[in-house]
């Protein structure tokens, strides 16, 4: 391929990554945000901690559950530039942007924890909307909204780059040699 065509796949690949991202962007859950803000005692507070929910799991999403090891890179690439365009408008955003993405990919980072990754990514949203020691209760709320959150996602991505299929007659263990 040819620098036109790798430009060209570079620039459908970025598309694709913008459709994915705005699908998971848009404003959150009434229920969710009704929720956050009660616990939280602050609807900024909880819009903005979903909304960096939503953003941690379109990158942790793209990275795992994509089917090209460069979704990932081009979602990122999209959602800095995202990031830039809010940080010019309020420049605390991009700091605080930062701080959260570092939280979730450490929660997300322990090895050998008893408590499942979708809890502590759980904990570090609730975290994010100043609640540091959750009821199990609270937590387990937060939990089932990192699953919502991460099954849109993971819809969001099919929806954009397509499903992985098979033929029929070929089982998937026989496409890793």
């Amino acid at each position: 391929m040819g620098m036109l065509g790798e430009w060209r796949a570079t620039r459908d690949r970025r598309r694709l990554a913008a459709k994915y991202l705005h699908a998971l962007l848009v404003v959150s859950e009434p229920a969710d945000l009704q929720w956050l803000t009660a616990v939280s005692r602050d609807e900024q507070v909880a819009q903005r901690e979903l909304a960096f929910a939503r953003r941690a799991l379109a990158l942790i999403v793209a990275e795992r559950d994509a089917l090209d090891d460069r979704t990932a890179s081009d979602v990122a690439h999209e959602l800095t530039a995202v990031t830039e365009q809010e940080s010019r408008r309020d420049e605390h955003v991009g700091k605080a942007w930062s701080a959260r993405w570092r939280a979730y990919t450490e929660a997300l980072a322990v090895r050998g924890a008893a408590e499942l990754p979708a809890s502590r990514l759980a904990r570090v949203m609730l975290a994010g909307a100043g609640i540091a020691a959750p009821t199990p209760e609270l937590l387990s709320r937060a939990t089932q909204c990192i699953h919502v959150i991460r099954a849109k996602a993971n819809e969001a991505l099919r929806a954009a780059f397509g499903v992985a299929s098979l033929p029929d007659d070929v089982r998937p263990s026989a496409m890793q040699s």
